[in-house]
């Protein structure tokens, strides 16, 4: 793992990053390459953020970008939300999605008995 460029961000407390991973496409995962940023950065994995994994054809190097908060609150309130999801499990999406679904019914029920029933004779 080699850090490509390195760039603080002191408005948005974080540390932008671009890591070339060689001679290790196929063979490494999401999860994998923020463990290993983690470690080279000193911070624990629930500060750093993956926003892009790539490989390139001819050769079998990986570029990712990263993002290093200064904190997990941080990372919370400016990083977006899809970017966690994508290292969930497709179990935890699943029940993800069907509290969701469980909260719009709900909210569609209570909005539905709010609402005036008028009706015109």
């Amino acid at each position: 793992m080699e850090i490509v460029s390195r760039k603080d961000s002191k408005l948005l407390g974080r540390t932008e990053l671009q890591v070339l991973f060689a001679e290790k496409s196929g063979a490494l995962n999401r999860k994998d390459a923020i463990k290993d940023v983690a470690r080279a950065m000193n911070a624990d994995e629930k500060r750093v953020t993956l926003l892009q994994l790539a490989g390139s054809s001819g050769t079998r190097d990986l570029l990712g970008r990263f993002h290093v908060y200064d904190s997990e609150e941080g990372r919370k309130e400016v990083s977006e939300k899809y970017l966690a999801v994508r290292l969930l499990t497709k179990e935890e999406k699943e029940a993800i999605k069907q509290a969701k679904k469980k909260a719009d019914a709900a909210a569609t029920a209570a909005k539905a008995a709010a609402a005036p029933k008028n009706k015109k004779k």
